[in-house]
């Protein structure tokens, strides 16, 4: 799943995301949210602020400045 804004986005690699919700609760803008076994993320909320990518443990979030 992959955020996009512009030429900027939020990278998910699913096969490293364990959906422990860390990310969850440091997003401010709530963007996030735990869906199944994964997590979704709102396009039109996220500002790619970053937080959620330092608090992910397995490093399954990213952002790509294209």
């Amino acid at each position: 799943m992959i955020s996009r804004t512009g030429n900027h986005s939020l990278n998910i690699d699913e096969k490293c995301c364990l959906a422990c919700g860390a990310c969850v609760p440091v997003c401010a803008f709530d963007a996030i949210f735990l869906r199944g076994w994964g997590i979704e993320i709102l396009d039109d909320e996220c500002t790619l602020c970053g937080l959620c990518v330092q608090v992910c443990p397995t490093g399954a979030l990213n952002t790509n400045e294209d």
